[in-house]
């Protein structure tokens, strides 16, 4: 059982997570934006995500640093990954927070899915010239190496 990171006071426990993950996984089938890439990257592999991001988001939940590279992975498996895919999926990931838990903890953990999210913005669309200039790659493995040592989340 893991505590949210922004709100302490709120415990999610690996059934709960397996809820949240299941509605999730629902909602990003039916989603027209994202269900033409996440076929691609996905395909008839939906057990295999689930797995891996219930793994993601409890590692993120704890704080453990072991979330298994999700934005580098997410990026190499689909090199057409969008701003708006991101929020996109920040927005359905806030859906399904809400239908399963009550509304300050869905609106704590979607907090916790904006910072990732705001991580992966940041190396799509770098705010400065000089972190246009670096290399895609780098900048999202500095989105990454910021999450594992969670950045952000506090």
């Amino acid at each position: 059982m893991a505590a949210l990171v922004l709100d302490p006071s709120i415990f999610v426990d690996d059934e709960i997570l397996h809820e949240i993950v299941q509605s999730l996984s629902e909602r990003l089938r039916r989603h027209a934006g994202l269900r033409s890439g996440l076929d691609r990257v996905i395909g008839n592999r939906w057990e295999e995500f689930e797995r891996d991001f219930a793994h993601f988001l409890g590692a993120l939940l704890e704080q453990t640093g072991d979330h298994g590279g999700g934005i580098v992975a997410l990026h190499q498996s689909f090199p057409a990954l969008q701003p708006q895919h991101v929020r996109d999926a920040c927005e359905v990931f806030m859906e399904a927070a809400l239908e399963v838990l009550p509304f300050h903890a869905a609106a704590s953990l979607s907090e916790l899915s904006e910072h990732v999210g705001a991580l992966v913005l940041r190396a799509l669309e770098p705010a400065t010239t000089a972190a246009a200039a670096m290399p895609l790659a780098l900048r999202l493995n500095e989105a990454e190496e910021a999450l594992r040592a969670g950045a952000g989340l506090r």
